[in-house]
C-alpha cells in the first residue's frame, strides 16, 4: 500500500483520537476482564476450571483474527474493517453484560475477541500511513498515550462498577468507546480498498493449523494449574503438539507466493530480538496479572474495590513516564537509558513486594511499588516498540505482518506467565504449608494458648464443642493466608531476580557496543599507519 498524501490539519486530531482509543479501548477491556474474574465465576456459576475455557477461547479467536489483519484490511478497506470490528465488540460486550451462563458469557467474548483482536495492530499501522514526519512521532504518542491511559481506566473502571452498579454495567460501559471508534474511524478513514498489487493469501488449512495449535497450547497452559503436579503428562504431551503445529503453520504459510504473513521478511536480528524482549515483557505482566490480586486480596485482606483503586493508581505512573519520554526521544533515542530505568523500575517494584508484610501500610508500600510497576510497563513496552519495527517502516504488508506476530505473541506470552505464576503459587504454598504444619505440634506452647484464647472467644457465642471447632479452624486459615503471603514474596523475590538478569544484560550489551565502536574508530587509524610505515 502506498503512502497516502498527508491529512488537513483540520483532519489529524481525529484520526490522532482514533489512534488513541484503539489501544485504550483493548487495554480498559482486558483490565476490566481480569479484575472481574471472581465475581464473574460466582454469579455465572463457572469453577476456575470451566472459566479457563473462556480465556482459552477469547485468545485463540484472537490470535486467528490477528493473523489475517491485513488480509482483511486488503479486501475490505480500513473504514469498513473497522466498523466491523466496532460492531462485533459492542454486541460480544453485549452479551457478556447481559448472559447469565457460562455457555452465554463465552460465546460473548469470543465474538468480543474477534473484534477488539486487531485494535492495537489497526492503531499502530495506521500510525505508519503517516509520512515520517514529525506528525507520525505525534501519532505515535497517541497510540501510546492510549495504551498508558487504557491500563489506568480499565482496573478504575472495574472497581467502580462492581461497588456500585455490579461487574455487567462495566461491560456496557464498553459500548462508549467502541461507538467512539466507528463514528471516528467512519470519518477519516477511507472507503476505498488499497491499490492493486501483491495481496496476502491464505488458505483454510493453514488457518485451521494456526488455531488447532494455538488451542492445543493455551488450553494446555490453563490446566496447568489443575493437573500439572498430579499428572504431568496432561500438560507436557500437548505442549509437545502444539509447538509443531504452529510451526506447520510458519511453513504452510511461507510456501505461498504473497504469504499471509512474511515470516522470511521479518527474520531480522534487530526485530527478533525486539520480540524476545516483548515475550519478557508480557509473560511478566501475564504473571503479576495473577499474583497481585493474590498477594492483597487473598494474602494482605484488601477489599476488591480498593485493589482496583491501588492498581489504577500505579497505572498513572505509566502515564507520567510516557509524558516524560516523549519529550525525551527526539533528544534522546537512544534505548540503554531507557531500558536500564525500566528494568531498575521492575526490580524496585518486586523488592518492595517482596519485603511486604500484614502489618505494612499499603500507601507505604504497596502503591509505591505498583507505581513503579506502571513506569516499567510503559517504558520497557514503548521502548521496544520503537526500536523493533525500525528496518520495517518501509513497506506497510511487512510493518503490518510484523505487529500481527507481535501481537499474536502477546496472547501467548500471556499465557505462559498466568500459567508460571499458577504453578509458582501452588509449588511455594505447598512448601510453605508444610514447615508451618511442623511447627503447629502439639508441643507448640504458642499454639497450645493461642487456641485456648480463641476457644474462650468463641465460647461466648458457641458450645464447648463448636467453640473448639472454630478455635482451630480460624488457626488453620492464618496458617492459609501465611503460606499464600509467603509464596507470594518467594514469587517477586524471583521477579527480583528476573529483573536483575535484565540489567545486567543491558549492560553487557552496551559494553560490547561501545567496545565494537571502538574497534571501528581504530582501524582507520592502524591502517593510515601502516600505510605511512
Amino acid at each position: 500500500m502506498t503512502q497516502p498524501s498527508p491529512l488537513a490539519l483540520a483532519k489529524r486530531l481525529p484520526l490522532y483520537l482514533l489512534i488513541a482509543c484503539l489501544p485504550f479501548t483493548d487495554f480498559v477491556q482486558n483490565g476490566l476482564v481480569a479484575f472481574n474474574a471472581a465475581p464473574v465465576m460466582g454469579d455465572i456459576g463457572a469453577s476456575p476450571e470451566e472459566y479457563s475455557l473462556v480465556a482459552t477461547l477469547y485468545a485463540v479467536v484472537a490470535i486467528a483474527v490477528i493473523s489475517k489483519h491485513r488480509w482483511l484490511v486488503e479486501r475490505l478497506g480500513w473504514r469498513l474493517f473497522v466498523q466491523i470490528s466496532c460492531a462485533l465488540f459492542a454486541v460480544g460486550a453485549l452479551v457478556c453484560g447481559s448472559s447469565g451462563s457460562l455457555a452465554g458469557f463465552a460465546f460473548g467474548r469470543a465474538v468480543m475477541g474477534a473484534g477488539s483482536a486487531s485494535f492495537m495492530t489497526a492503531g499502530r499501522v495506521l500510525v505508519n500511513r503517516m509520512p515520517p514526519t514529525p506528525a507520525r512521532f505525534t501519532g505515535i504518542r497517541f497510540f501510546a498515550s492510549g495504551i498508558a491511559w487504557g491500563a489506568t481506566i480499565g482496573p478504575l473502571l472495574a472497581s467502580v462498577m462492581w461497588s456500585s452498579n455490579g461487574w455487567r454495567a462495566g461491560f456496557f460501559v464498553l459500548l462508549v468507546p467502541a461507538l467512539a471508534i466507528a463514528a471516528i474511524g467512519s470519518v477519516v478513514l477511507p472507503r476505498e480498498l488499497p491499490e492493486a498489487g501483491p495481496r496476502s493469501q491464505s488458505h483454510p488449512l493453514g488457518l485451521l493449523v494456526l488455531m488447532a495449535g494455538s488451542f492445543v497450547l493455551l488450553h494446555a497452559l490453563q490446566r496447568s494449574g489443575f493437573d500439572f503436579f498430579s499428572d504431568p503428562l496432561t500438560t507436557v504431551l500437548p505442549l509437545a503438539l502444539a509447538l509443531p503445529a504452529l510451526w506447520l503453520f510458519v511453513w504452510l504459510d511461507g510456501r505461498r507466493e504473497h504469504p499471509l504473513i512474511r515470516f522470511k521478511s521479518l527474520a531480522q536480528p534487530r526485530y527478533l530480538v525486539g520480540l524476545a524482549v516483548f515475550g519478557v515483557a508480557y509473560v511478566v505482566l501475564g504473571a503479576d496479572n495473577v499474583m497481585l490480586p493474590v498477594l492483597l486480596q487473598r494474602a494482605l485482606g484488601l477489599p476488591l474495590e480498593v485493589i482496583g483503586r491501588y492498581l489504577a493508581l500505579g497505572a498513572l505512573a505509566g502515564v507520567a513516564s510516557w509524558i516524560v519520554m516523549a519529550r525525551l526521544l527526539p533528544k534522546s533515542p537512544g534505548p540503554t537509558r531507557y531500558y536500564l530505568i525500566g528494568f531498575a523500575a521492575l526490580f524496585g517494584f518486586s523488592v518492595l513486594m517482596a519485603s511486604t508484610s500484614e502489618t505494612a501500610h499499603p500507601m507505604q508500600r504497596i502503591v509505591p511499588a505498583l507505581l513503579l510497576h506502571g513506569a516499567f510497563v510503559i517504558i520497557v513496552l514503548s521502548t521496544t516498540a520503537m526500536q523493533t519495527f525500525q528496518t520495517l517502516q518501509r513497506d506497510d504488508t511487512t510493518f503490518s505482518h510484523a505487529n500481527q506476530v507481535k501481537n499474536m505473541l502477546a496472547q501467548f506470552g500471556m499465557a505462559i506467565g498466568v500459567a508460571l505464576a499458577t504453578l509458582c503459587m501452588q509449588w511455594r504454598s505447598a512448601v510453605h504449608n508444610a514447615r508451618l504444619a511442623e511447627s503447629l505440634s502439639a508441643s507448640n506452647l504458642a499454639l497450645h494458648d493461642t487456641l485456648q484464647r480463641l476457644t474462650q472467644y468463641f465460647a461466648t457465642s458457641a458450645d464447648p464443642v463448636n467453640a473448639s471447632r472454630l478455635a482451630i479452624a480460624h488457626v488453620a486459615q492464618w496458617a492459609t493466608q501465611e503460606a499464600t503471603l509467603m509464596a507470594a514474596l518467594d514469587y517477586f523475590m524471583a521477579i527480583a531476580a528476573l529483573a536483575s538478569a535484565c540489567l545486567v544484560l543491558v549492560l553487557a550489551e552496551r559494553g560490547l557496543r561501545h567496545r565494537r565502536q571502538t574497534l571501528h574508530a581504530r582501524t582507520p587509524m592502524l591502517a593510515d599507519l601502516q600505510e605511512r610505515a
